[in-house]
């Protein structure tokens, strides 16, 4: 699927668009049984319904382009947030410097005691220097020098000597005995603050004077960096660097670049908007991105030229950060304490490079993740998974199919929970994925008998969810590390994928949308039966370019979203994300193991008020599914014939027993009976006319009841 594709009409009801999340209601406040949704405002151009504007209809005539932009009315410089991020990264600085000096200072204590002694002696021979007036010994030397025509000269340079040394000798010793005098004073009469006080204002005006040229005492704590804030000039010079010849063109030309907007503060950075030359689109500065970090002299993770929503495709928006994004202060999640979620909007899941918060869709949308081990793909499904569980009409199924507990403090909400890697549990999540097709059957049954105005475009709705008579909860199903629920020589296999895919394909419209994450992105962990099927990607750091396509899409390296790019460990949580909207890179949200079992608690604390908690958080033991047996199933339907013909028993099972052969054919009957070991062959079907390859009744019967009599 290519990355640029953009999703059907069908799928436009949950936006994965930037949105700033709105401050909550504190629990228990909230009206739980109807949580209100983390929403947030569309970006690009708000075009409501309005009267009409065409000739006669009786509207307003419109006073500007339905396209133009018009400029925020408050500059982005000086928006709360602007001032705020400002006095947080003074107020950071100076607590850094605070303790980077405060650990140094018993040594500037000591190198500043020595400098004072050396700048008291430095002094000291100054002073002696200039009561000799040794420039005045020098002017005598001269005129001696100059033999019997210097002689006046001589005589002259004498007596002011005698006279200078004089005067200043008396200056001298006023002053010492002046200083002397105000010594012993000081002794008698000032309190030993005032010592400690003279001497803490003495000392670093003589340690000035003895300290060796080019070796302050205190050193700065922070190197300044080798960047300049970015200009016009700077921009033109980095795009001009990338080798392409329509901006070359008009830079030499001295036309210019187009800059739509001035370079402004944005976030923990700098934003510029402007329009690339005719032919030239932003993607193929994304291609570049690399080369255009180095043309601006900032770090890559710092470099993120984007395409503007709802714009030409000439329009490109450059955001260049402060610094390395690693080195930004993580984002936390921002409902630990306080506030719900509604899975029919979005939910809280990352951050963009410049600080604004995605929220990810969930209803409707199947989704992947990947990455490479350790890169950050566990904490991006925490975050989903708070999503879910912060919404009370929603049920939350986890497969946590490593063993290592990374969701467990989740398992408090879920209506089926395991964890592991051993068959036991790998059994219990096939066993989920065959619940989840037979729940899609009855959901589809339901829906056939709900009336029009309830069931808008056909899909589930929150009033319908929230109608507990009818059991239409939204179902949110993690399979972390899928791959070994898939590649199981047991449960897994294509019969398994199948049943994956109806569910996405289908039940995606009644509420069941799942989360596949894995660490092997390849065509035998996810198949792409099952991976096509997924809109939304995430991928954090892979290893090379065919992961990456694996993950996002066919042509997504090439399109120069290449998450192969991203640095081993060191840009661990950041990924591409492709969400309803154009792919831009993200950092999921901070939430650790203690944060998620804070916001389990409190969402355990919500359903338990509302009367919804099931299955695995009650501690509930499902019945064990049996073990289907083809032939008894067969059986079931075979009826009072003696024979039936294969397509007579793929409809019956259709009919029948349709949560679990819906889509059964003819060719997987025969096959199935064959691998039973029951004779398939040419036949004649009392209730189907012609002769065509089936089985007896007989057969079957001791197919399913092997210990049994044979049926007479």
């Amino acid at each position: 699927m290519n990355p640029m594709d953009q999703h059907t009409a069908d799928d436009d009801s949950g936006e994965g668009t930037v949105v700033p999340l709105r401050p909550a209601a504190d629990y228990p406040g909230d009206d739980i049984t109807a949580a209100d949704p983390v929403t947030g405002e569309a970006i690009g151009d708000a075009s409501g319904d309005g009267p009409d504007d065409g000739p006669g209809g009786g509207g307003y005539a419109p006073v500007g382009d339905d396209d133009e932009q018009r400029r925020p009315i408050v500059p982005e410089e000086w928006t709360r947030e602007t001032w705020r991020t400002t006095l947080a990264d003074l107020a950071g600085l100076w607590w850094y410097k605070t303790r980077y000096h405060g650990f140094r200072a018993p040594k500037y204590i000591v190198v500043t005691t020595w400098y004072a002694v050396c700048g008291a002696r430095r002094l000291s021979r100054r002073l002696m220097a200039w009561w000799q007036w040794t420039d005045g010994w020098v002017l005598e030397s001269q005129a001696v020098a100059a033999g019997r025509s210097g002689h006046h000269d001589a005589m002259n340079a004498h007596r002011e000597g005698k006279k200078t040394r004089a005067a200043r000798g008396q200056i001298v010793a006023l002053g010492t005995v002046g200083a002397a005098v105000a010594g012993l004073v000081a002794w008698k009469y000032l309190p030993g603050w005032a010592w400690i006080g003279l001497g803490t204002v003495a000392a670093p005006v003589l340690a000035r004077h003895g300290a060796p040229e080019g070796q302050p005492i205190i050193r700065a704590a922070v190197v300044p960096t080798a960047y300049q804030t970015p200009t016009p000039e700077i921009i033109t010079r980095g795009l001009g660097s990338l080798g392409i010849s329509a901006i070359n063109q008009v830079i030499k030309s001295g036309e210019g670049l187009a800059f739509i907007a001035d370079v402004h503060r944005d976030g923990d950075g700098w934003g510029v908007e402007l329009d690339l030359p005719h032919g030239v689109t932003a993607t193929h500065i994304l291609q570049k991105r690399e080369e255009l970090a180095s043309g601006l002299r900032r770090p890559l993770s710092a470099t993120w030229p984007e395409r503007l929503a709802h714009e030409h495709a000439g329009r490109l928006y450059l955001w260049i950060g402060r610094r390395d994004i690693s080195k930004a202060k993580p984002v936390p999640y921002p409902l630990v304490r306080t506030g719900t979620t509604d899975v029919f909007a979005t939910v809280p899941f990352a951050v963009t490079p410049r600080g604004q918060l995605v929220g990810a869709p969930l209803f409707e949308y199947n989704w992947v993740i990947g990455a490479a081990p350790g890169q950050g793909k566990t904490t991006g499904v925490r975050a989903l998974g708070c999503g879910i569980a912060l919404d009370v009409v929603s049920d939350l199924w986890i497969h946590e199919l490593a063993g290592k507990g990374d969701l467990e403090p989740l398992s408090q909400v879920c209506h089926r929970y395991v964890s592991g890697m051993d068959d036991e549990a790998i059994a219990y999540a096939a066993a989920s994925v065959r619940k989840l097709k037979a729940e899609m059957h009855r959901r589809s049954e339901i829906f056939k008998k709900l009336p029009r105005e309830a069931k808008p475009d056909g899909k589930l709705t929150r009033e319908l969810a929230a109608d507990r008579r009818r059991n239409l909860r939204p179902i949110g199903v993690i399979f972390d590390e899928v791959q070994n629920l898939i590649l199981h020589p047991d449960h897994g296999g294509p019969a398994l994928v199948e049943d994956l895919a109806a569910v996405e394909r289908i039940g995606r419209a009644y509420g069941i949308f799942i989360i596949f994450a894995t660490q092997r992105p390849d065509g035998d962990a996810l198949p792409p039966k099952v991976r096509d099927l997924a809109l939304v990607r995430f991928c954090l750091k892979v290893p090379d370019h065919v992961s990456n396509d694996m993950i996002l899409g066919s042509g997504a390296y090439k399109a120069g979203y290449r998450a192969s790019e991203f640095r081993l460990d060191v840009d661990r949580g950041l990924g591409w994300y492709n969400g309803a909207g154009d792919m831009q890179a993200v950092r999921t949200l901070y939430l650790d193991l203690h944060d998620t079992a804070r916001i389990a608690a409190r969402a355990r604390a919500m359903r338990q008020a509302a009367g919804v908690l099931s299955g695995y958080a009650l501690g509930e033991a499902e019945p064990d599914e049996p073990e289907r047996s083809f032939a008894a199933d067969v059986l079931t339907v075979f009826g009072s014939a003696d024979k039936r013909h294969c397509d007579t028993i793929a409809a019956l099972l259709r009919e029948h027993l349709s949560g679990v052969y819906a889509d059964i054919t003819t060719k997987a009957v025969s096959s199935q009976l064959r691998a039973l070991g029951i004779e398939v062959k040419k036949l004649r079907d009392p209730d189907s006319p012609g002769v065509k390859a089936g089985c007896e009744r007989a057969a079957v019967y001791v197919a399913a009841h092997p210990d049994a009599p044979a049926e007479m």
